[in-house]
C-alpha cells in the first residue's frame, strides 16, 4: 500500500511539474510572438518612394552591406528598439538597400542598382542612413551607427518638418524641456 501511495505521489508531482513547464513554455511562445510582431516594416527602395509620396511621409533609407558589423548592430539595437519601431510605424516609411547589390530600383524615371544608388547618395561608409522627403529629395544622410535615442530624435525632427523651422540642437533642447515637464 505504501508503494502505491509513494508511486501515486511521485506521479502527481511529475504531472504538476509538467503542467508548470508547459504553461511557462506556452507563455514564452506568446512573448516571442509579440517580439516578432514588434519590428520595422521594411520596404524596397522603389516601393518606399511610392509609399512616401502617397502618404506624404519621410522616407528613411538604410544603406548596408552583408559584411558590415555596425549594420548588424544598428539592425539589432536601433531598428529593434521599441521607441524607434513605434515612431516609425506611424510616421515614416522605412527602406533598406544592400549597397553591393546589382538589383535594380526605380528612381527618377530610371533604374539603378544598389551600388549605383549608394554612389548617387554619396555613401562612403556603412551603415549610412539617408533621409528623404515625400518628393524623393535628399534631406540629409548620416554615416555610421546611430543609437536608438538619437535616431528617434532625428526621426521626430525630420518627420515633423522641424528642420524647416529650427536647428537640430534647438529642437533637442525643446524636446528635453518638454520631457522634464
Amino acid at each position: 500500500m505504501k508503494r502505491i501511495t509513494f508511486f501515486g505521489l511521485g506521479f502527481c508531482f511529475l504531472m504538476a511539474l509538467t503542467l508548470v513547464f508547459t504553461v511557462g513554455a506556452n507563455n514564452k511562445v506568446g512573448n516571442d510572438e509579440k517580439k516578432k510582431k514588434e519590428k520595422i516594416d521594411w520596404n524596397t527602395f522603389d516601393h518606399g518612394l511610392e509609399l512616401a509620396k502617397k502618404q506624404d511621409k519621410l522616407l528613411v533609407v538604410d544603406f548596408y552591406t552583408d559584411w558590415c558589423h555596425w549594420c548588424k548592430v544598428m539592425d539589432k539595437d536601433t531598428y529593434g528598439d521599441k521607441r524607434v519601431i513605434n515612431f516609425a510605424k506611424d510616421n515614416v516609411i522605412m527602406s533598406k538597400i544592400n549597397a553591393e547589390t546589382n538589383k535594380k530600383f526605380r528612381f527618377r524615371n530610371s533604374r539603378y542598382s544598389g551600388r549605383e544608388l549608394s554612389m548617387m547618395f554619396g555613401v562612403k561608409g556603412f551603415p549610412t542612413t539617408v533621409f528623404m522627403n515625400s518628393k524623393g529629395e535628399l534631406l540629409t544622410s548620416i554615416s555610421g551607427f546611430i543609437p536608438p535615442d538619437k535616431f528617434t530624435m532625428i526621426l521626430k525632427y525630420l518627420a515633423g518638418n522641424w528642420h524647416e523651422k529650427m536647428k537640430f540642437e534647438d529642437f533637442v533642447k525643446k524636446e528635453q524641456k518638454k520631457d522634464k515637464s
